[in-house]
């Protein structure tokens, strides 16, 4: 009878047990539940504000050469769409379609801030196709010539335009033959404006022009006096610019660069002039 007793009590004991744990369990279910239902209503919450949220500023990053008002007027950004709306891609696209910018990536910043951030291409010199100045960048890609902020001070290369056959035919009956810039040629003065540069950048100063003359030789153009000096074949050129640096600094220095009419550096040894007042001499 005891232990009949002891068996009701502990069936009795187990089932108030099971059902305390039932209820925790349905109490843990129903918050979390409640939690998700939370987190749910709180994301479609966060969509719909964020579907009406206005475009309230911009921000350009990278900007150096360009204005900012020209960089809005290229994303050309719809006012008349919310925030989470704009085709970020199609922005993109204009603003990578002005020539002065090679690159830009559109995004969407925090307090609806539009984030515009470019690349731009710098103007490393100056040539003249059909007879009108145009940029060149360092990868001797033209760029409309125009006035800056930026206050461009550049190197003019020169006898870079296109040529063949068929141009030299039509220029000897005389007729207009629109040019085209030679992106070979380009390069090829571009690297020996780098050589200056590398060498000295205050010889670089020294010279406001690189000219490629018709044989494949090069001309330099002193930025004082406007003097040529014959600096021959592009591989020949990085060995002489220590006798063109040294020339300059000395004997031009004293005697006075308006005083020489042309240098020639193609010499081995020496530096052939010139002067204005006499027939050429060796120096």
């Amino acid at each position: 009878m005891k232990a009949k007793k002891k068996l009701i009590a502990k069936r009795q004991k187990g089932t108030r047990s099971d059902r305390e744990h039932a209820k925790r369990f349905a109490a843990n279910v129903s918050t979390g539940i409640l939690i998700v239902g939370g987190i749910i209503g709180l994301v479609m919450l966060a969509n719909k504000w964020s579907k009406r949220e206005e475009l309230r500023n911009f921000r350009i990053v990278g900007r150096k050469i360009l204005d900012s008002a020209e960089v809005m007027k290229q994303a050309a950004v719809p006012d008349s769409l919310p925030f989470a709306k704009l085709n970020l891609a199609e922005i993109e696209s204009r603003v990578e379609s002005h020539p002065f910018i090679s690159g830009a990536s559109v995004y969407r910043g925090e307090h609806g801030t539009l984030v515009i951030e470019i690349v731009e291409r710098a103007p490393v010199a100056v040539t003249m196709i059909n007879g009108s100045p145009t940029y060149i960048d360092s990868l001797a890609i033209p760029l409309p010539y125009r006035f800056s902020t930026a206050g461009f001070d550049l190197p003019v290369i020169g006898g870079v335009e296109r040529t063949g056959a068929a141009d030299t035919a039509l220029r000897a009956q005389h007729r207009t033959v629109p040019q085209e810039l030679d992106s070979a040629r380009a390069m090829e003065a571009l690297a020996l404006l780098d050589s200056l540069k590398s060498y000295d950048m205050a010889l670089y100063r020294q010279i406001s022009e690189v000219r490629r003359e018709g044989n494949g030789e090069y001309t330099f153009v002193t930025a004082d006096g406007g003097v040529p000096v014959r600096v021959g074949l592009p591989a020949e050129i990085p060995s002489r610019l220590r006798k063109l640096d040294l020339f300059m600094t000395t004997v031009l220095a004293s005697r006075g660069v308006d005083k020489a009419s042309s240098i020639d550096l193609r010499w081995k040894g020496q530096v052939v002039v010139r002067w204005r007042a006499s027939a050429t001499a060796g120096t």
